[in-house]
This record gives C-alpha cells, sequence and structure tokens, in this order.
C-alpha cells in the first residue's frame, strides 16, 4: 500500500520518566498504540524502556511513583538514540495524529527534547 493510500491512524502514547523536568530528567518508559479513527486498536502496542545514563540520577520520588527502577531500565531497556529513535520512527508515519494526555505541557516536551539530544 503506499502512503498516499494510507489512512489516518491516531497515536495514543505516554511516557514514563525518572524526574518532573522534560528538559533535564530523562525518559524510563514509553508506551503507544496506534488505532484508526473508530479507535480500533489495528497494531501490536509498543513498549520500550530507556536505559538510564551513567551519570544520570533519577528522582526517588519519580520512581516510587511509576515502580520503574533504574535497575528495571537498565536490565530491559535500550539506549535513548535506539529509544528515541523506535519513538520517531512511530511517529512518523503518514497521516498520524499524535494523542495524549497532559501531552502538551508534558509528553511533547519530553519527545522534543530526546528527538533534539538524539539529532532526530
Amino acid at each position: 500500500m503506499s502512503d498516499k493510500n494510507k489512512q489516518p491512524t491516531f497515536y495514543i502514547h505516554d511516557y514514563e520518566t525518572f524526574g518532573q523536568r522534560p528538559a533535564l530528567d530523562r525518559p524510563a518508559q514509553f508506551a503507544g498504540v496506534r488505532t484508526d479513527l473508530d479507535f480500533n486498536i489495528i497494531e501490536e502496542p509498543l513498549v520500550v524502556y530507556c536505559a538510564p545514563a551513567d551519570d544520570y540520577l533519577p528522582q526517588p520520588e519519580a520512581v516510587m511513583i511509576t515502580g520503574i527502577t533504574p535497575q528495571h531500565a537498565l536490565a530491559n531497556g535500550v539506549n535513548e538514540a535506539e529509544f528515541a529513535r523506535q519513538i520517531h520512527q512511530a511517529f512518523n508515519v503518514p497521516g498520524t495524529c499524535i494523542l495524549g494526555y497532559n501531552n502538551i505541557r508534558f509528553d511533547d516536551e519530553v519527545s522534543r527534547n530526546i528527538f533534539y539530544r538524539n539529532f532526530l
């Protein structure tokens, strides 16, 4: 199927992070799912963990709230460049409208900062 024949979709996503500041704190997990315009899931959800950098200390409160420890993210995650690449690929499917809760204030800022840090 060519891109021009591709139907519009919604991509609903959420981040869990190791802090509250999108520009300074790092992502711990991303989860997203693509739906059609009637909100029927049309592909497998994407769930990916981001391994924390060696020079970054997560906020303890964030770990307690999300339940994602740095050890879990390190054992199950990919580096931030690969993490950002997978998200960028999911977002850039033609006809995609990206949705989420509190996106403008937080999640979009997390995306913007990880894409900037990783040259995407």
